[in-house]
């Protein structure tokens, strides 16, 4: 076809169109971006169920008492899981225990948690002269129950840390409140022995191994029990515990 019988056809001459950056409202562009939410990968939820009893505020290796240890090690943590690229994909709850059973935090996502915040479980409990447990798993029960329904059609998994640095007064009802969580293979049990530099009258440190002993049956197996005095390690078991259930590094 020639030039001419293209020009009398009404053929459309190519033009390239040009964006006036001018002229788009950059404030608005960035609100929008600002609302926009990463998918989660997946739903974990991680419970931490801490004891409040009066061996609490004993010294511990720092020379803080071991609440206030705890709490320094468990907000170490939740920094290490906020500055995660799978922050959003967390979780939280928190759980004092003593003579009684108190949640101190209820399921928050890790991003919205105040790490300025002292979580010391003391702090939390007012009758404290005794280490009731069984109380506090049930309740733990019935929340990673809630989390795994609602989320049941996605990726989603409980991780419960239980730390106590003394003897579980009811121990066989508390193991069996375990062992019942254990049968969901959704959920999985961490627990830590801290141990102490001094011990209460009637508790007799030869008996030190059978607490230790009665402490890893609580968890689902071996690898997710410790045992130690060493705030750092045990701030380094919950990280570790986290990793090993989300199958990710933070």
């Amino acid at each position: 076809m020639s030039n001419k019988l293209q020009k009398a056809q009404g053929a459309t001459p190519k033009t390239t169109a040009k964006i006036d950056l001018s002229k788009i409202n950059t404030s608005a562009l960035t609100a929008g971006l600002s609302k926009l939410t990463i998918p989660r990968l997946f739903y974990q939820l991680v419970v931490f169920v801490m004891d409040g009893s009066g061996s609490m505020t004993y010294p511990g290796k720092t020379g803080l008492s071991k609440g206030e240890e705890l709490s320094e090690a468990l907000k170490e943590s939740l920094k290490r899981l906020q500055s995660s690229k799978n922050k959003n994909c967390f979780d939280v709850s928190m759980y004092a225990y003593a003579n009684e059973s108190v949640n101190v935090i209820k399921e928050t996502s890790v991003k919205d948690l105040d790490l300025e915040k002292d979580y010391n479980p003391r702090n939390f409990i007012t009758h404290y002269d005794s280490t009731m447990l069984a109380e506090t798993m049930e309740a733990v029960k019935q929340e990673c129950s809630a989390y795994l329904r609602v989320n049941g059609d996605k990726n989603a998994q409980a991780l419960i840390i239980v730390l106590s640095d003394g003897v579980v007064f009811d121990y066989e009802l508390t193991l069996k409140k375990c062992n019942e969580l254990k049968l969901n293979n959704k959920i999985t049990i961490s627990s830590i022995f801290f141990e102490s530099t001094s011990w209460q009258e009637g508790f007799d440190t030869d008996d030190l191994d059978d607490y230790k002993e009665s402490m890893k049956m609580l968890a689902s197996d071996e690898s997710l029990f410790t045992s130690t005095l060493n705030p750092d390690e045990i701030r380094n078991h919950m990280i570790k515990s986290i990793s090993t259930v989300s199958k990710i590094n933070h």
